[in-house]
């Protein structure tokens, strides 16, 4: 998993909609986590189409691993 430097997990593509960090999320006590977007590192993956396949990010959890 990608973690944030906030401590929040990313998860990036998806046009940001399963991130826990798109700002739409609460975390255990029921607190709206604040939006990471617009420092994120993988916010390019959720604003377009990308190629997983061709990804370098190791711990992304859209990451096709090849064996």
């Amino acid at each position: 998993m990608i973690k944030d430097v906030s401590g929040v997990f990313l998860t990036p593509g998806n046009y940001g909609k399963d991130c826990l960090g798109n700002g739409e999320h609460t975390n255990d006590v029921d607190e709206l986590i604040e939006c990471c977007c617009d420092e994120c590192d993988y916010l390019v993956c959720c604003l377009f189409e990308t190629n997983c396949t061709d990804c370098d990010e190791y711990d992304c959890p859209r990451k096709f691993h090849r064996k």
